[in-house]
């Protein structure tokens, strides 16, 4: 029998993250709180903007079991790695696409793609697309995550120009292997993120939708012995990131979220240094 957790969101975390409508569509994971004083809720979802770590620190003194936080700024975790770490709760991030379910713990074939790639690999190039008034510094951060929650190991980062229509910021894999990173602030395309490793006999490539809706990634390898794409899964980054959330704190198993933004930070700062 599913445990269903009971949650609550300031207007702030539903209007970034759409809450009520993941929690509708959850219904045997999820029911609304009553609100914010009225019980202590199981899980509490808070908006990703500057501060977020300190509030998400202050719901899990305040008794939640779990923290998701929608589309989260870069900012230190270290207190809060603290705090999650002595109560036991589970602080998950929402995040435009690397909550897709494609990049996933569980997506094997994902990501025995991606790691048979880079092992041939002589180019990584990545591109974000965002609307016009998007920050390019946390476009950056959505992109970075990406490329982190694909398991790529970047090194030597440096911004090669940055305006008003985006940026494009340079580096190497681990092994030397070079990087360009896009990022595109338009109303003609749909916000997406590609990831896409060329190699000595061909390519794969990665491409995440936005999260509005479930829409599917999709996956393809080319190799000398032909194409293949993966199998299609329908579904969207807040449905992902809130069921990963409901297993978390119902299994009590850590979430390796935070160590991974850890990561993402860890790499903004090369460009700030």
């Amino acid at each position: 029998m599913t445990t269903q957790l009971s949650v609550y969101a300031d207007p702030k975390a539903e209007a970034a993250g759409a809450v009520s409508a993941v929690v509708a569509s959850l219904p045997l994971s999820f029911g609304p709180a009553a609100g914010p004083s009225a019980e202590v809720p199981d899980v509490v979802a808070v908006a990703g903007h500057a501060g977020w770590a300190g509030r998400a620190a202050d719901a899990i003194r305040s008794g939640a079991s779990g923290v998701v936080v929608a589309a989260p700024v870069a900012e230190d975790t270290a207190e809060l790695i603290g705090v999650a770490d002595s109560a036991g709760a589970a602080v998950v991030l929402d995040q435009q696409w690397a909550g897709n379910a494609a990049l996933a713990e569980s997506s094997d074939n994902v990501r025995r793609v991606i790691a048979g790639a880079l092992e041939d690999a002589v180019m990584l190039d990545s591109v974000a697309v965002a609307a016009p008034g998007t920050d390019p510094a946390h476009l950056l951060t959505e992109q970075l995550a990406v490329l982190v929650g694909c398991g790529m190991e970047l090194r030597n980062l440096r911004v090669v120009q940055r305006n008003g229509n985006g940026y494009t910021v340079a580096g190497v894999l681990a092994g030397g292997t070079p990087v360009a990173l896009q990022g595109i602030l338009t109303s003609a395309l749909p916000a997406t993120a590609s990831v896409t490793v060329l190699t000595s006999t061909g390519r794969a490539d990665v491409v995440l939708p936005d999260p509005a809706a479930a829409w599917p990634a999709e996956v393809r390898v080319v190799t000398a012995e032909g194409a293949t794409t993966l199998p299609t899964l329908y579904e969207s980054s807040h449905r992902t990131s809130w069921a990963r959330a409901h297993a978390t704190v119902t299994s009590g198993k850590p979430a390796n979220d935070l160590v991974r933004f850890a990561a993402v930070t860890s790499l903004l700062n090369q460009l700030t240094s």
